[in-house]
């Protein structure tokens, strides 16, 4: 079954449906639905992080964790690159839309975060809006694609997200500021000092 929900904000494209009787349907246990539709949730850290918070994997394990709080199911990956692994290369690459924990859409799937404008990331697992300012960094190290973005070698990703210092840097997202379609992700390079979001995606 495939079927357009429009209003509401809420999801708004063409996705595989999620009826128990549909031979193509996705299984809502294993990924998530929406208004009877095949979702994919994306989520903020509940509070920022300091950029020596540990590397990929407890990036991985901090939305990890978060999504369980939540009781939101699925596997959750931290939208994040280092100097050997980006989403590009780690991520399933959704075909049905991205959604907020609250049903609003993100994104109609994985390559629709490069082409088209993205949705505000700024809800936590708990579906709470993040009291992050709208310029707060977001971590990331990623260009729209998902591929790693050293910003022309001059970002080691904070040594791979482990230290916090002034002398390393990493290109950061802004939580909500917009002014170019990449902002969300790959807004500019900063010093890896102070405090930064992580975008949490299921798998």
């Amino acid at each position: 079954m495939r079927s357009v929900l429009l209003g509401l904000g809420l999801v708004a494209s063409v996705a595989v449906g999620c009826a128990a009787d549909e031979a193509q349907d996705c299984d809502c246990a294993e990924i998530g639905c929406f208004a009877d539709m095949c979702t994919r949730t994306v989520f903020v850290s509940a509070e920022p992080v300091a950029a020596g918070f540990g590397g990929v994997a407890a990036a991985d394990q901090l939305c990890a964790q978060q999504a369980a709080a939540a009781m939101l199911p699925g596997t959750y990956y931290a939208w994040l690159s280092d100097s050997t692994r980006s989403p590009f290369g780690r991520f399933s690459k959704s075909t049905v839309p991205y959604v907020l924990p609250d049903g609003t859409q993100v994104a109609a799937d994985y390559a629709a975060l490069r082409s088209d404008p993205v949705g505000l990331i700024d809800v936590t697992a708990a579906g709470q809006k993040s009291t992050g300012a709208d310029d707060a960094k977001v971590w990331t190290g990623s260009g729209v694609d998902g591929r790693a973005d050293n910003f022309n070698n001059a970002s080691n990703y904070c040594s791979d997200w482990s230290i916090n210092v002034i002398e390393d840097t990493a290109v950061v997202g802004l939580l909500r500021g917009r002014n170019k379609l990449d902002d969300w992700t790959s807004h500019r390079l900063v010093p890896c000092t102070g405090e930064g979001y992580l975008y949490c995606f299921q798998q």
